[in-house]
């Protein structure tokens, strides 16, 4: 079967809140400090969804644009994350009409993994920025980076052979495995190119909180789990559960989420 990128799907901001967006607020000071931005940077957030990179970068007095092509989302954005240095605005990353050069920075967080063009993206990233300036992003290492995710795409792996395909598609991409960014980086001819990883921890409150992150229709496999039959789907959810739980009582746990930051800058 020929290989497919994952297929997502963001409309709903209080959807992504729960799969994503909580832990998001956690990575963006990590990040902010690998960025290394001069202060009041004029800053670019590629892909900023519902707002919170772009929110972090403003509170830390930086003037933003944030572009996404999710209207969905930026309502989000504009409600949840309103602050008077961002502007909000839907727009096609692959090809963006901002002049060259014309910010400090582009940034971008948990978005470059998800998208087919990244290389095109990562040019346009490079073509908006000034000489000297910084173009940074983060990404999920998929490939055993992820601990929740793959409780539950490891299990229904077993049960269902599309779901196995998703799994080898989603873990598959070298470019996002330790070094990738680095090395995309480099090839877009940014310099001074450094890699590191941030760990995040994911902390769910409960079994129900877990499984509902996973059956929202976020992730790129719970479009299938969901059309599974109950009969089947059912037998993933204990099998799950038990993992979940462990013998224990029902409550929260606390899972390990890598993700791997890139920062280069502009030759001069």
């Amino acid at each position: 079967m020929a290989a497919r990128e994952p297929q997502y799907r963001w409309l709903d901001p209080a959807i992504y809140q729960s799969f994503m967006g909580r832990w998001s607020e956690l990575l963006a000071p990590k990040f902010l400090a690998l960025t290394g931005l001069p202060p009041g940077a004029r800053v670019l957030d590629v892909a900023c969804g519902t707002g919170v990179l772009s929110k972090a970068l403003a509170d830390n007095g930086h003037s933003v644009i944030g572009i996404d092509v999710s209207e969905g989302f930026l309502e989000g954005a504009r409600q949840l994350r309103s602050h008077p240095s961002i502007t909000y605005q839907i727009g096609d990353i692959r090809k963006m009409t901002f002049p060259d050069g014309g910010f400090d920075a582009a940034v971008s967080t948990l978005a470059l993994d998800v998208l087919p063009e990244t290389d095109q993206v990562v040019a346009e990233m490079k073509r908006v920025v000034r000489r000297g300036g910084v173009v940074a992003s983060a990404v999920h290492q998929f490939l055993g980076g992820l601990p929740a995710n793959d409780l539950l795409i490891h299990t229904a792996s077993v049960f269902d052979a599309e779901i196995r395909e998703l799994r080898s598609i989603r873990a598959g991409r070298p470019r996002f495995w330790p070094g990738g960014q680095a090395a995309m980086w480099r090839a877009a001819g940014l310099v001074d190119v450094v890699e590191i990883p941030f760990v995040i921890d994911c902390e769910y409150p409960s079994f129900a909180d877990f499984w509902g992150t996973f059956t929202s229709g976020m992730a790129s496999f719970s479009p299938r789990l969901m059309a599974l039959s109950d009969h089947v789907r059912i037998q993933i959810q204990e099998h799950v559960r038990e993992g979940y739980l462990l013998g224990r009582p029902d409550g929260p746990r606390s899972f390990p989420m890598i993700v791997r930051a890139v920062r280069g800058t502009v030759p001069t």
